[in-house]
């Protein structure tokens, strides 16, 4: 089977979405039952992905002579015309439910996800809860959607690490649902003294920047290469995941396999990626700092969270969404299945 993977935003992102295709992708390439076509904006981002892909790229103008079997579009939505069946994931409704203030930033946001809604002869969400809200939101018929959970790399496990003093890590993200401004009061309000130390990775917004700079407790900002984020979960007294809303939580998942005890919020689908392996607390700050309070002096506590979150990790197959996308290839383009 040929199947063209929207490759538009393939090079430069490297979070949660860049993550997952990745990782998709490099799985795809060890089954090998199906040809991959990469398609890029531009000239130029087809040089940016080839090289760190070996696959071969198009432009969409190309598109209607290439038969392709299925196109999947990973990015939240659809950005061109497939000319062949389509498969569109949908990590989350955030362009909806937090729309960006400027008008035509939330058009340019919420227009592919419109589309994908319409056009998209499959919709794969990522979490139950992310379904949920496209059934709340748009009527999804459910025919078209189902529910493929994304999956952890191996490269995430636990490695050895130096002794340091304790510190807890938190993962940040600029939107306001990341809840950080939360977290930073709960952690300064917990702790007197002798507070562990909090290590930041990740983007900011500039208002949780200067809250974090002004922090009384023990702090240091970090921007680390992956490999370098593995040793920051594999050493942490704990990952802390505080936000309001997550489609999924991957760095949940990726601290537990790096044998991390996770504190995340009871909201949205952080509880279902969890799976009982997390601490989980209501994302308000009182909530936040007793739990504070409770991880960094319970080591049994920690003990069990990680046991927990390794067990949770290794129930998971991480090429079950790989398969899931070639079986649904398979039925759109009436091929045989895919064998398992």
């Amino acid at each position: 089977m040929r199947l063209g993977v929207d490759a538009y935003n393939l090079a430069e992102d490297r979070r949660g979405m860049g993550r997952v295709v990745r990782q998709i992708l490099r799985t795809l390439e060890g089954i090998g039952e199906a040809e991959i076509v990469l398609i890029t904006r531009s000239p130029r981002g087809a040089a940016a992905v080839r090289q760190e892909f070996s696959e071969r790229t198009i432009l969409p103008g190309e598109l209607a002579r290439e038969h392709l079997d299925a196109v999947w579009y990973p990015w939240n939505g659809m950005r061109f015309a497939p000319h062949a069946p389509s498969i569109v994931t949908i990590h989350d409704p955030f362009a909806f439910t937090y729309p960006h203030r400027s008008l035509v930033a939330r058009r340019r946001e919420q227009s592919p996800i419109e589309r994908a809604i319409k056009q998209a002869d499959r919709i794969f969400a990522v979490s139950n809860w992310t379904a949920g809200e496209l059934y709340r939101l748009f009527d999804v018929d459910e025919a078209r959607l189902c529910v493929v959970p994304n999956a952890i790399d191996p490269f995430w496990h636990p490695v050895a690490v130096p002794a340091t003093e304790p510190y807890m890590l938190l993962l940040a993200g600029p939107e306001e649902r990341k809840n950080v401004a939360m977290l930073l009061r709960a952690y300064e309000s917990a702790f007197e003294d002798a507070a562990p130390k909090l290590v930041v990775a990740g983007t900011l917004s500039e208002r949780d920047e200067r809250a974090f700079e002004k922090l009384r407790a023990p702090h240091l900002r970090v921007h680390p290469s992956d490999k370098e984020l593995r040793e920051l979960y594999s050493g942490a007294f704990a990952v802390l995941v505080p936000s309001l809303a997550e489609g999924y939580g991957l760095p949940a998942l990726e601290a537990m396999a790096c044998g991390a005890a996770v504190i995340a919020s009871d909201a949205a689908a952080l509880p279902e990626t969890c799976g009982g392996a997390a601490m989980l607390v209501r994302p308000d700050e009182n909530a936040w700092r007793d739990a504070l309070c409770t991880i960094s002096i319970d080591e049994n506590l920690r003990r069990d969270l990680r046991v927990r979150g390794l067990e949770r990790v290794r129930r998971m197959n991480p090429t079950d969404p790989a398969r899931a996308l070639l079986t649904c290839v398979c039925e759109l383009s009436g091929s045989f299945g895919v064998s398992r």
